[in-house]
């Protein structure tokens, strides 16, 4: 069962107009500026708008149905206040002969039954923790990454070790996030690509694919005021193994069992300090996009992706001895 399963509660709205074929064009006109007011007024939330038009199919009216997402229950509120916004809302008045409103609360997108039969690319926000030791600057300090994103790419659903088990393999093609920090200033958390940044969701086995075992395991490149870091490239960064009841793990708390890496400082070599990896948590879906081909070179995973889900698995038994590296909110 998903546990999370609804967000933005009360916050989607779903406006359908009707309109004469001639004034359609500019209802549409107008209600795109509706949404580029919201935004730039700080009222919208961030989702990309849906802006629909029905075909004429020889009716009188035409329908154009717009879908968008409050940033919260205060802004609602405020926008309706804004003379700028009831200026406009007037004219998209003036265009239509009926307008209904209808409010939403969303759910998450995704799969809870089955791996995907095909292949895709997920782009997610997300956060990640850490405890942060720079040596002579700060100390365990409780490092929270904001503006988090991940872009990763899913294998198709297949049994790839062939032990009746189905699972896909995630290949990390970015992710980062930033900081700022009083003793070393603005800090950027990004992918080290010269390391594996990828993952695995395996089957536990039953009538469908979920639930399941997820692992992760990455390398990052910090940029600080003092040059960029990298936490220590022979020793990968480990996120789980975590139970996943639903793919992509939106709300899924991926612990860390790694313990404290080295910190290098990429330009001369020499070990600065420590990071001690904590939580890697998924909690929006900003865009999903199945593939169009199959791609060896994204869908075929190294053999060693296998052998540290079994050495973690057992290390922590399957996760339940990972205790939480806190950070600050």
């Amino acid at each position: 069962m998903l546990g999370n399963l609804y967000r933005n509660e009360t916050l989607v709205q779903m406006e359908t107009y009707e309109t004469e074929p001639a004034k359609v064009e500019e209802l549409v006109s107008q209600v795109r500026s509706k949404w580029a007011l919201l935004r730039e007024k700080g009222h919208a939330g961030d989702y990309p708008v849906e802006v629909l038009r029905s075909a004429r199919n020889g009716g009188s009216v035409v329908k154009v149905v717009e879908v968008f997402r409050w940033r919260s229950v205060q802004d609602k509120v405020n926008a309706s206040t804004d003379a700028d916004y009831r200026a406009l809302t007037d004219r998209i008045s003036a265009l239509t002969v009926n307008k209904t409103i209808e409010e939403y609360t969303q759910a998450v997108r995704g799969f809870n039954t089955n791996f995907p039969g095909i292949g895709g690319v997920e782009l997610l926000k997300g956060v990640c923790s850490c405890l942060l030791t720079v040596d002579g600057i700060v100390e365990n300090y409780q490092m929270s990454v904001k503006n988090g994103v991940v872009l990763m790419h899913r294998s198709p659903q297949m049994d790839l070790d062939g032990d009746g088990k189905n699972e896909m393999y995630l290949k990390i093609l970015m992710h980062g996030g930033e900081i700022i920090q009083a003793g070393l200033g603005p800090i950027r958390v990004e992918q080290n690509f010269n390391v594996p940044n990828d993952g695995i969701v395996k089957s536990n086995g039953g009538e469908n694919d979920f639930p399941g075992t997820a692992i992760w395991r990455v390398g990052w490149r910090i940029k600080t005021a003092m040059g960029p870091v990298l936490t220590d490239p022979d020793t990968p960064l480990i996120f789980g193994p975590a139970k996943v009841e639903h793919y992509p793990p939106v709300g899924t708390h991926f612990h860390s069992p790694t313990g404290p890496v080295a910190l290098i400082h990429e330009e001369t070599g020499n070990r600065v300090g420590t990071l001690t990896p904590g939580e890697l948590t998924a909690f929006d879906i900003v865009v999903t996009k199945d593939d169009e081909i199959y791609a060896d070179v994204l869908n075929t995973p190294p053999s060693d992706i296998f052998e540290i889900l079994e050495e973690w698995n057992q290390r922590t038994r399957g996760g339940e001895d990972v205790e939480p590296v806190l950070a600050s909110d």
